[in-house]
């Protein structure tokens, strides 16, 4: 309806007294001539479509949204993330298909800030004309001393606070504003471990784990699960080798992948008070569970450094944790740790100059960052130790630290065992080996 007419409309509504035919009269005045063809509305240059998916809950460290994309025709367009005052976070060039394209982006929580915080996804084209707009409400919580340690490291370096890819290169890990405390000087580490001791925190056991981490890269806790305990755990896989979860064949080095979310005692294990508990005096702040890895055999896997694979900046603010389920035996596969490692460098894609690792080929990986572990450990000439414990013990280990899973002599054997991994609350936590945002579960332990 023009908008002429409407107001008139409007206004002599109120004259109900009129004569019907004089109020016809004055809306044909008022009524504009008709055109003689129809008038289509303008069609956009190009339309798109556009849909944002993430997580509502509090998130640590990297927070992680998904974009999915698309449009009728082939389209170039431009993907920008805008913060609420408009200004534009991230930008970058995408090539718009029929097809839904999905691709992740991360933002930093400790740039954002603690608490919810709305974000705009825009698509616009060449000319800069809105294609598509989609929103998002983000909660960051990145708590406690180390956290802002983190927080003024990232702002003095300039990291973006939006990032489609992960890496070391994003990270200057030559700033020791928060290394932590077991990998500064041994006088320095020292006096940490005198300090909980002589504060009542620990008593003289934990202090002497702590040396042992302190100068092994590894501390071991014999006992810590009960025969029930294990009872419950053995059962658990025992299901998921009957279920064939994941397609599990009887008698192969696979390994199944958390099974603390279908098992309460792997959730159990995953959580276990005495292990946090250590870990978060290794830390010196809380431990965050990330994943939890099973095995029925040996792994056989190469000597690696877990560092590329569970990244954390800054450095050292990872452990994995692994727990015998059985006494491992002789020719099992057994684990092989190499004490002392965690003080030989890091090496990270950066360091070789490798790509991410894609759709599962490690061809580059092995020729590179495998190849410079063997090199190092040759010219290091350290002596493996072979690590065979009862069951219900239970080994931490520095992210750093050189192990190995040794070969499967006797394949009849099992070897049943959980590892875990853990990072700091406070610190940014990725994969550096696929260059992806790593996950830290702060619901896990409230």
């Amino acid at each position: 309806m023009p908008v002429a007419l409407m107001s008139a409309r409007r206004r002599l509504s109120g004259f109900r007294t009129l004569p019907l035919r004089v109020l016809r009269r004055v809306g044909a005045l008022l009524r504009p001539p008709a055109p003689t063809a129809p008038a289509a509305a303008p069609e956009p240059a190009s339309r798109a479509f556009l849909s944002v998916d993430y997580s509502a809950e509090p998130t640590a460290g990297l927070i992680r949204i998904f974009v999915t994309a698309s449009a009728p025709e082939s389209t170039p367009a431009t993907l920008v993330v805008k913060a609420p005052d408009g200004e534009a976070l991230y930008s970058a060039d995408i090539a718009l298909a029929p097809q839904e394209q999905t691709r992740w982006l991360a933002l930093h929580g400790h740039l954002l800030g603690d608490g919810v915080h709305a974000i705009r996804i825009e698509l616009v084209d060449a000319e800069g004309a809105l294609l598509a707009q989609a929103d998002a409400s983000v909660f960051a919580q990145n708590r406690g001393a180390l956290a802002e340690r983190v927080t003024e490291t990232l702002k003095r370096q300039g990291a973006p606070v939006v990032i489609d890819q992960c890496g070391s290169e994003l990270y200057d890990y030559a700033d020791r504003h928060a290394t932590p405390w077991f990998d500064r000087e041994p006088e320095v580490a020292a006096a940490h471990i005198a300090t909980l001791l002589q504060d009542g925190i620990i008593d003289a056991a934990d202090a002497a784990a702590l040396k042992q981490f302190v100068e092994q890269g590894f501390l071991v806790v014999e006992d810590l699960l009960g025969a029930d305990e294990l009872e419950a755990l053995n059962l658990a896989i025992d299901d998921a080798v009957a279920t064939r979860r994941e397609g599990y064949e009887w008698g192969s080095s696979q390994r199944l992948h958390n099974l603390h979310e279908p098992y309460p005692a792997v959730r159990k294990l995953w959580l276990h008070p005495r292990v946090m508990r250590l870990l978060d005096l290794i830390f010196d702040a809380p431990a965050r569970p990330c994943q939890s890895l099973t095995y029925v055999f040996g792994s056989q896997q190469d000597h690696h450094q877990d560092t590329i694979h569970l990244t954390p900046f800054p450095a050292g603010y990872m452990c994995g944790v692994w727990t015998a389920l059985e006494d491992v035996q002789p020719s099992s596969g057994e684990l092989m740790v190499y004490p002392g490692t965690h003080r030989l460098p890091r090496i990270y894609r950066q360091t070789v100059d490798l790509p991410p690792v894609v759709d599962g080929d490690w061809t580059g990986f092995g020729d590179k960052v495998v190849a410079r572990w063997k090199q190092m450990l040759d010219e290091a000439a350290v002596t493996p130790q072979v690590y065979r414990p009862k069951a219900g013990t239970v080994l931490i280990w520095h992210e750093n630290l050189m192990h190995a899973g040794s070969m499967r002599e006797d394949l009849t054997r099992s070897r049943k065992s959980i590892v875990c991994h853990y990072f700091a609350e406070g610190v940014v936590g990725y994969y550096d080996s696929s260059a992806t945002p790593g996950a830290m579960h702060l619901d896990a332990r409230g």
